[in-house]
């Protein structure tokens, strides 16, 4: 509502001296205190998610400047904002949707959908534009809008290439500018490689992105720099070692004891700030599964986890393991002592954090090689790795869950439990 329209409400004078009482209607639509709800929320709440690499924290502090301007933005938002709340609401953490006080009765899925929609036509309409490619803001809306496709559709089960050809344009197309610019355009190109990583991680492909633009780069390189650099560079080593694994053009010798040289120097010319702050392995006594690790910053976390991501996918991929001879059986062992330590590093650096996006790294470690973990009690923890996401973030597991289940023969070890006779 304009001001001229309250005036002609209420009356000529000063606006202040008619503000309204907390028993008087809002002037706000719902619609209007829902979507600032829905705002806030995002700053709030999930753009730790993107800004965790990034120490000027652009999706908090500069992309709401940005989204005023841009529908698709917006709508981005709005979509990822309104499908989180709704998700971690309803696993019962609360009774009702609310956020800042505030009830958002028409919060749901639907809705989530409805601005999904609303960004999507955007994004199409003008991801044809040679110009509008280009566009920061609409690189930025495309990786907001694939937050939830990140995961849920290899951890949940579903397709979830919907807007993967859309953020592959706008990545490609700006590499080099954001490399060169920096700013929101820089933050967004590198949650995109994120996203892309994770992904095909999980899909067990190569990830489908033209990082030429990274030749050459810092980001190739092992000499010192800011620890937002180093942990690029050890997300980008990820999607070297996908390339690896995944694609028979690649699977040379030389090329993986190049990665693995490449692994090691990485692990050992980081930074004094990527040591733990504090170490203690698990207390087997109390029945601790996973050790304790502390970090300082959220990058770092992120960059340690991917750099365990990276050696895990060189493990299980590792050309030098017999397959045939005396030797075979040991050096099996030795690779599925690294993976379970790999997989359970993940997990502790996951509970000794509240950085938001480390349970699903753990969460990716636990759904690829958790069924490699024979003993109970340590595939119980690992399951509820699985749960907590759910619980904590609203992303569901259930495609994961059920596939460790089964691979652990959970369910058909309580089918084949003896029933009790009442008659005896």
């Amino acid at each position: 509502m304009a001001v001229q329209s309250i005036e002609s409400v209420r009356g000529n004078g000063n606006l202040m001296d008619h503000a309204p009482h907390p028993s008087d209607p809002s002037i706000w639509s719902d619609r209007a205190v829902q979507e600032a709800c829905l705002m806030r929320y995002f700053v709030e709440e999930l753009a730790p998610w993107f800004d965790s690499c990034d120490a000027g924290k652009h999706f908090a502090l500069v992309m709401p400047d940005h989204a005023a301007q841009c529908p698709a933005l917006l709508y981005a938002v709005y979509s990822a904002a309104a499908r989180h709340l709704g998700r971690w609401q309803s696993t019962g953490t609360r009774p009702v949707v609310a956020f800042a006080g505030r009830y958002l009765p028409h919060l749901g899925d639907g809705l989530a959908l409805d601005y999904q929609s609303r960004c999507i036509s955007h994004l199409v309409s003008l991801s044809a534009d040679d110009a509008e490619i280009h566009n920061m803001d609409l690189l930025a809306a495309s990786v907001i809008l694939r937050f939830y496709e990140e995961f849920d559709a290899a951890l949940a089960g579903g397709d979830g290439k919907t807007h993967l050809r859309g953020t592959q344009v706008f990545l490609n197309a700006q590499g080099h500018s954001a490399l060169r610019g920096g700013g929101l355009q820089l933050a967004a190109f590198w949650v995109g490689i994120r996203q892309e990583f994770h992904k095909a991680f999980l899909e067990q492909r190569v990830a489908e992105l033209d990082l030429s633009c990274c030749d050459g780069s810092a980001y190739r390189r092992l000499d010192p720099t800011d620890d937002p650099t180093w942990a690029n560079r050890a997300v980008l080593h990820g999607v070297d070692v996908l390339r690896y694994c995944y694609s028979e053009a690649d699977q040379t010798r030389w090329h993986y004891e190049e990665l693995c040289a490449y692994n090691r120097q990485w692990q050992v010319l980081t930074p004094p700030t990527f040591d733990p702050l504090y170490y203690r392995p698990p207390n087997i006594v109390k029945g601790e599964i996973f050790p304790v690790l502390w970090y300082l910053d959220d990058c770092i976390v992120t960059g340690i986890q991917h750099w365990h991501l990276a050696r895990l996918l060189l493990t299980v991929f590792d050309p030098t393991v017999p397959r045939l001879g005396p030797g075979r059986k040991a050096a099996v062992a030795r690779r599925e002592t690294e993976i379970k330590h790999h997989v359970f590093s993940l997990c502790g650096i996951a509970m000794s954090n509240k950085t938001a996006p480390a349970l699903v790294a753990a969460c990716m470690g636990v759904s690829m090689c958790g069924d490699r973990i024979t003993d109970r009690r340590e595939q119980e923890a690992l399951f509820d790795i699985l749960l907590q996401i759910e619980q904590i973030h609203g992303l569901s597991t259930t495609h994961a869950q059920t596939s460790l289940r089964a691979a652990w023969e959970w369910d058909a070890a309580i089918s084949q439990e003896p029933s009790v006779d009442h008659h005896v």
